[in-house]
Formats: structure tokens, C-alpha cells, sequence
């Protein structure tokens, strides 16, 4: 329950990122005409640096948005497995969530600077996209350690059943060596008796830790 709390807050702080962003961006673009002025100011051209800096904050906020909705499933799914090994890849999936979301923050700053200040553009373009490509590289990273979680889920049901990633499962295990030999010997025997897989595959996630 808990990993769940810190997730709502996860992803709410990557929605409410992106939601932000475009905001201060329309506003940024938005030129309301003036009531008492008989012409309206012509707006300054963008820069090519700052289309840079807003691409970039842009593609960040993406980024982050997929990753938290990655540990958001990751979560789910070791929760289901409740074994430490999936466990331990959904805090990973979860802390390179957070990474993302912190890089499409500082994407999103480095892009406003240059808004609104056009002359120091070139530099806040850099840094904007330099935060981008921090923001992908965490969204990577949650996605290789979901797949983790979701490769052990699946191992560990009778439907995807992987007898070798399994044992590798138990082998990496804290469980002392006669345990692990239990648990490997029933493995052994779900190949002589597939109807009885969900049972032993039952057994053996409430042996592990």
C-alpha cells in the first residue's frame, strides 16, 4: 500500500508537470489585445533557440509522463508477485521515474529562461536539452526495470511458467541452501505434473522472500 501512496504522488507530480508546462507556455505565447491601444503590439519572432528550448521541454515532459505510468505498472505487478526481486526492480522503476520527472522539471525551467530572456536562449536551449535527454535516458531505465517485474510475474505463473528463471529466482534468493534445494525439487516435479503447477507455483512465491 504503501509503494502504491508514493506512486499516486509519482504520477501526479509527472501529469501535474506536463499540465504546468503547457500551460506557462500558452500563456508565454498568448497575446491578449490591449482594450485601450488602437493597434495590438506585433509579438516578438521566436527563436530558433527557443523552439529548441520548448521542443525540449516538451519531449521531457513526455518522457516523464511514460515513466511514471511504467512504475505505476510495475507496481501493480510486483505487488501481485510480492517476491523481493520484483520488488526491488519496482523501487528501481519508481526511482527512475522520480529521476525523469526532477529532469523534465529542470527542462521546463531552462526552456521558460529562455522566453524570457531571448539574448541567454542559446545557453537555456542547451541546458533544456541537455534535461531531455536526461528525462529519456530515466524513462529507459524504468521501462528495462518494468520489464524485469514483468518478466518475473509471468515466470511464476503456470501460464508463462520459465522452469530456468525460476531456479535462477530461487538460486538469487537469501533462503538457505536446503530450502532452496526443497523449492528446486518441486520445480523439477511441475515437469511430471503440469496440472499441479499453480499450486506448487503458489508454494513456492510464499517461500520466497
Amino acid at each position: 500500500m504503501k509503494k502504491f501512496l508514493v506512486l499516486i504522488v509519482v504520477l501526479a507530480a509527472a501529469s501535474g508537470g506536463v499540465w504546468y508546462w503547457q500551460l506557462r507556455k500558452t500563456a508565454s505565447e498568448a497575446t491578449p489585445p490591449a482594450a485601450t491601444e488602437p493597434a495590438p503590439a506585433v509579438p516578438e519572432a521566436i527563436t530558433p533557440a527557443q523552439e529548441s528550448a520548448n521542443a525540449a521541454a516538451d519531449a521531457a515532459a513526455d518522457a516523464a509522463a511514460i515513466a511514471a505510468d511504467t512504475a505505476a505498472e510495475a507496481a501493480a505487478s510486483a505487488q501481485n508477485t510480492a517476491i523481493a526481486p520484483a520488488s526491488s526492480a519496482a523501487d528501481q522503476a519508481q526511482a527512475a521515474a522520480e529521476a525523469a520527472i526532477a529532469a523534465a522539471d529542470r527542462a521546463a525551467d531552462a526552456a521558460a529562461d529562455a522566453n524570457a530572456a531571448p539574448e541567454q536562449a542559446g545557453e537555456a536551449a542547451v541546458a533544456a536539452g541537455t534535461a531531455a535527454r536526461e528525462a529519456a535516458s530515466a524513462t529507459r531505465a524504468a521501462g528495462e526495470a518494468a520489464s524485469t517485474v514483468v518478466e518475473i510475474d509471468a515466470a511464476l505463473t503456470p501460464e508463462g511458467f520459465d522452469a530456468a528463471k525460476v531456479r535462477a529466482i530461487v538460486d538469487a534468493s537469501t533462503l538457505s541452501a536446503e530450502r532452496k534445494a526443497e523449492l528446486t525439487a518441486l520445480i523439477d516435479r511441475m515437469a511430471e505434473n503440469p496440472q499441479a503447477a499453480a499450486e506448487v507455483l503458489e508454494q513456492i512465491k510464499a517461500a520466497l522472500p
